[in-house]
């Protein structure tokens, strides 16, 4: 595995555009994932893992699974909407598919941002591993 790098800030780009280099192609920012492991049976609780300020939440996927094929968790913001990430999410089966049902998605958060979760309906007794991901708001102005 290579170096990794960590930086202050964010990236965005906007195509090719022509070869004179003034494209009309907007900035846009990328998609960026967080990982967050906890116990499935553990109360509500903060994760240590937080979005930034002007993240705007996107999903949440299943990235490692807890064991029981029924294990359920609620995955919210601190200080948030309850579940408002997603609610019952089942984390014992396999899916590549990003769950996009809570209410604090799509809304850009203005402070850096803990990620909670716990148990939901039904307990399991391992960990998960979800993957949270984002984008940063941004106002698409390309810099001179």
């Amino acid at each position: 595995m290579g170096k990794r790098s960590t930086f202050a800030g964010y990236i965005r780009q906007r195509g090719m555009g022509n070869p004179s280099g003034n494209g009309k192609g907007t900035p846009g920012t990328f998609k960026t994932y967080v990982s967050a492991t906890f116990l499935v049976s553990q109360t509500m609780a903060g994760t240590g893992v937080y979005l930034p300020a002007g993240a705007i939440p996107l999903g949440v996927t299943v990235a490692a699974l807890s064991g029981g094929a029924t294990d359920t968790v609620d995955v919210q913001l601190a200080g948030g909407t309850a579940s408002g990430l997603v609610n019952e999410l089942v984390t014992g089966v396999a899916s590549p598919t990003e769950i996009q049902t809570g209410a604090d998605l799509g809304v850009a958060l203005t402070a850096d941002t803990e990620i909670e979760a716990g148990v939901g309906l039904v307990a399991g007794t391992l960990n998960a591993t979800i993957l949270v991901s984002y984008i940063i708001a941004d106002d698409g102005v390309i810099n001179s």
